[in-house]
């Protein structure tokens, strides 16, 4: 007993003091004032379910009138949906004709003071919409000729400053572009010809890239815009600029690239002239011995699709060591990668590499080119492949474990070898 009265005093020591500048009053008054306002919305509540029990007896009571209860229900006495639905729509239309009878006159009265527009007000209301609505057309001829079309490939800028006003113009045009409607009217107005200026500009690497991206844009899944393109001597144009020396180790050869991607792509007939023109061997030559990892992708991707497209594209592209290259750039990829090149960069071109040498197997009649079956069973391509794989087992750079397509190419050229 002793003990535990002791504990009860030691408890009654530390419990805790009311601080002198609590207000205990107050507190109860911000209580009821929140008890009140309770109150108050359970009436207002109350009050409005009242207001809607009346309302739907009202209702209830005008469908008993204008259908019996017998035709609402079916004869298990669950509702009858589509007389609900009936009855429905004729009330609709019944309190519809109610009104038009009530404010016919109203009506009558306002359409005959109805409000007269004065030629200055529309006037001011059509410039204002006008103001607010960019003519597309005017604003890509605007582009063209004023800033591409005096000087489209750019010889006569002096500085950074002025190139980059150059590419911002671009850009916008590039922006525009991805309406097709807009992309037709291109070569309707005369736009496409100071693009295909600017992509043989020899100064600035910005306004060729550009103005490249531009084409590409226009001409992408666009027949009748391809056709335009073809009319100018498109093709010729970006054939030539791959081919650039100058340009060979520059960004801007993968827009370039990339316009011949958009230009060929879903069109048999410019796909024809483009291996006839030998833009396999370009590829090959240009492409893929580019220092650029990106312009070596959009190569070897271009490859993949145009070496399919007939027996005369395969042959140039046995004809043209493209396995060979492709072998040897892969080898160098999986040995030791590129230190000035991204983690993602150097995965992408892994698997265009191995899904464009996979294709091509697959794709090959290997009994009408005897060069591809002894390409493919050099000791460079079986070391590239054993490289490859061994890089895999290991999970080296950067988590290629990862890569799903490129481990699924590698191990189909493997056993189609073996």
């Amino acid at each position: 007993m002793q003990k535990r009265n002791r504990r009860l005093f030691f408890q009654r020591e530390k419990a805790p003091v009311v601080p002198h500048f609590s207000h205990p009053q107050k507190k109860h008054t911000h209580i009821s004032e929140r008890e009140r306002e309770i109150q108050r919305e359970i009436k207002r509540r109350r009050k409005r379910s009242a207001l809607f029990l009346r309302a739907s007896s009202d209702t209830r009571a005008k469908m008993s009138e204008n259908s019996s209860s017998s035709s609402l229900r079916d004869s298990a006495g669950n509702p009858n949906w589509n007389a609900i639905l009936k009855w429905s729509v004729d009330e609709g239309l019944r309190q519809e004709a109610e009104l038009k009878a009530k404010g016919g006159g109203e009506m009558k009265e306002k359409a005959q003071t109805r409000r007269t527009i004065s030629e200055e007000d529309r006037a001011w209301f059509l410039k204002a919409i006008e103001s607010g609505v960019v003519d597309e057309v005017k604003r890509i001829k605007e582009i063209t000729e004023k800033i591409i079309g005096k000087d489209p490939r750019g010889e006569r800028i002096e500085t950074e400053e002025e190139e980059e006003e150059r590419v911002l113009a671009l850009e916008e045009l590039r922006d525009r572009l991805e309406s097709v409607d807009n992309a037709k009217d291109l070569g309707k107005i005369g736009g496409l010809e100071p693009l295909l200026e600017g992509i043989q500009s020899e100064k600035w690497d910005g306004i060729r890239a550009m103005s490249a991206e531009c084409v590409a844009v226009s001409v992408q899944n666009h027949p009748e815009a391809q056709k335009n393109a073809m009319a100018c001597d498109a093709l010729n144009v970006l054939l030539l600029a791959l081919q650039s020396e100058k340009h060979l180790n520059k960004k801007s050869n993968a827009k370039v690239i990339y316009a011949l991607s958009c230009l060929v792509r879903g069109n048999a007939e410019v796909m024809s002239m483009f291996v006839e023109s030998d833009g396999i061997e370009s590829l090959a030559k240009c492409g893929l011995t580019s220092s650029v990892v990106k312009t070596r992708v959009k190569a070897a991707a271009l490859l993949r699709h145009a070496s399919v497209t007939s027996e005369e594209a395969m042959k140039r592209t046995i004809d043209a060591k493209v396995i060979e290259v492709v072998a040897t750039k892969l080898s160098v990829n999986v040995e030791s990668g590129s230190s000035s090149s991204s983690l993602t960069d150097l995965a992408q071109e892994r698997e265009s590499y191995a899904r464009l040498l996979l294709d091509i197997a697959e794709r090959v009649d290997f009994t009408t080119n005897e060069d591809a079956v002894n390409q493919f069973r050099s000791d460079g391509f079986t070391q590239t492949l054993r490289e490859s794989r061994k890089v895999i087992d290991d999970g080296a750079n950067g988590g290629i474990t990862d890569e799903k397509e490129f481990i699924l190419a590698v191990d189909r050229l493997r056993n189609m070898l073996e």
